[in-house]
């Protein structure tokens, strides 16, 4: 009987032993997925945690490590340029993503930092590349290391999200079509013949026509929503929010659609089918997937952090990213993956907003800025075109002209930057030569060096204050944050310790801290460090 016993507690022994390690992490992550989110902040998700569920983001924040002041410090409000930041480890003066258009003096022209030239059949074509990044990604490093035999890919609504975290080198970028409703490559040189068979099926399913005839309304009581318990005089009723997702008949018919929950639901299920499908992480060799979600609706009125339609988008969203860390740890087991979710950009604060509540606040235009000092410019050395671009920041000047003009290049940069300086809505102006050699200790100075890269940046860098918006060329109103922290950096998974860290983290520190746990080499331009005590 005692030999019984003892056989039965050695067989559970060697079960338990067997099922623990089983769980037990991989040496290195056999995966890693990125979880991109456009406009969300860390504000956003301590708002609504009470109404997620447990298996979502509640699910990372409280078992991974959550960086709740993750930042981009540099002063682009591009989102390409922090993305490139995010992947290479680098600030744009070093990756050279300063902004989504540069001036380029050489070829003379405005360059699209996303948008490369390809010559096709001897015509010129676009497409959207990373080949105007300057340095490696993270991803450039791991294809590297092995040869290319891990797989990098990335999915989003667009490719202005999805390709910079590809590297130089991905193996398939997929966009969500606005006019056809289908995953597509967006790589030059792909054709329908480069796209596997199970995304063509996938694709003959037609989920988005599916739910073009559906409506959408709120999730939960609306009448508990932040929007309704502290904002309610901005909606006229609680019975306002139930939204068509008609096809429209115009170009981007499926926008209404794509930009609605449905858009993020469909994306989890191209994500997860790829995952099953192309067997990522069932080798050796890491993969690195990155998803792209987004909390933007083209539903409803402005846009901001907490009104129904976002808090909405974002609900439903935890339970997409439920759904998806459940097939995960079916696929490859999430002791095997490193999930790593960050935003994009965090949603800006309208300006009626601030007003109302006494903020300091206006609209700067800088284009309109552009043609001001123009004006000045013509008043004080004749007439021309003095000034070539303006982009994020940076004001271009005619170098041809003032050589031809005989004007001193140092002096005119002063004029020009003093005279914007004593617009509304501008904390301060100043030559790029002085940008250069100023030893300010000021963050708001900082952000335009980290930003600034000889090549391709203007000859005036202009700073907006603080709570202002600018005006783009087309019509869109962005908020040039001062400090841009207050964004989610979650780490879960793999080896990963659970904690709250509350201090500022910069975003350059995520790709050495991915390339440590892969065991490859940093980016070749990387300035980050690998963040401390963030696995066991």
């Amino acid at each position: 009987m005692v030999k019984k016993y003892n056989t039965i507690a050695i067989a559970l022994l060697c079960a338990i032993h067997v099922s623990m390690a089983q769980k037990l992490p991989s040496k290195r992550p056999k995966l890693v997925v990125i979880i991109l989110i456009d406009q969300l902040s860390t504000n956003q998700i301590v708002a609504f945690r009470d109404q997620f569920s447990d298996n979502g983001f509640n699910r990372l924040i409280y078992g991974g490590a959550f960086y709740r002041n993750a930042s981009y410090p540099a002063g682009s409000a591009y989102y390409g340029s922090n993305l490139t930041s995010l992947v290479t480890g680098s600030y744009p003066s070093t990756h050279g993503i300063v902004s989504d258009w540069w001036y380029d003096r050489v070829r003379s022209k405005e360059v699209h930092a996303l948008y490369g030239d390809l010559l096709v059949n001897n015509e010129t074509e676009k497409y959207p590349t990373a080949d105007r990044v300057l340095s490696s990604s993270f991803t450039d490093e791991l294809k590297w290391t092995n040869n290319g035999r891990s797989k990098v890919s990335a999915i989003g609504r667009n490719e202005q999200h999805t390709v910079w975290c590809g590297g130089h080198t991905p193996d398939e970028i997929y966009k969500l079509d606005e006019n056809t409703g289908q995953f597509a490559l967006v790589k030059p040189g792909d054709s329908e013949d480069a796209i596997s068979d199970w995304v063509n099926k996938f694709n003959k399913k037609d989920f988005l026509e599916t739910y073009s005839s559906r409506g959408w309304g709120p999730l939960n009581d609306l009448s508990q929503y932040y929007q309704m318990k502290f904002f309610s005089e901005q909606r006229e009723a609680t019975t306002d929010f139930m939204y068509s997702l008609e096809l429209q008949e115009s170009a981007g018919a499926y926008i209404p659609v794509i930009h609605s929950p449905f858009g993020n639901k469909i994306i989890r299920d191209f994500a997860m089918s790829k995952i099953i499908h192309d067997e990522y992480g069932k080798d050796d060799e890491p993969d690195v997937l990155t998803i792209n979600f987004s909390t933007r609706a083209v539903h409803g009125g402005t846009h901001n952090a907490y009104n129904a339609e976002t808090e909405d988008m974002i609900l439903r969203l935890d339970l997409e990213i439920a759904d998806l860390l459940k097939t995960i740890d079916k696929e490859v087991g999430l002791e095997n993956t490193l999930v790593a979710l960050t935003s994009v950009s965090a949603p800006d604060r309208p300006v009626e907003e601030n007003t109302k509540h006494g903020i300091p606040t206006g609209v700067f235009s800088g284009q309109k800025a552009s043609s001001l000092v123009n004006l000045f410019l013509m008043a004080k050395y004749g007439q021309g075109k003095w000034i070539m671009a303006y982009h994020d920041g940076h004001m271009y000047l005619n170098h041809e002209l003032i050589n031809e003009r005989g004007v001193d290049l140092v002096k005119i940069k002063e004029e020009a930057a003093s005279f914007i300086s004593d617009m509304e809505g501008v904390a301060f102006a100043m030559p790029v030569t002085e940008l250069k050699i100023t030893a300010s200790n000021l963050a708001a100075v900082r952000s335009l060096q980290l930003n600034y890269h000889p090549h391709r940046s203007g000859d005036i860098v202009v700073k907006i204050s603080p709570g202002w918006t600018e005006e783009l060329d087309d019509g869109r109103k962005i908020t040039r944050d001062w400090s841009s922290s207050q964004l989610p950096l979650i780490f879960y998974g793999w080896k990963v310790n659970p904690k709250n860290v509350y201090q500022n983290v910069s975003m350059i520190h995520f790709a050495p801290t991915i390339s440590s746990f892969l065991e490859i080499p940093f980016p070749n331009g990387c300035e980050g460090e690998p963040l401390h005590d963030l696995i066991y």
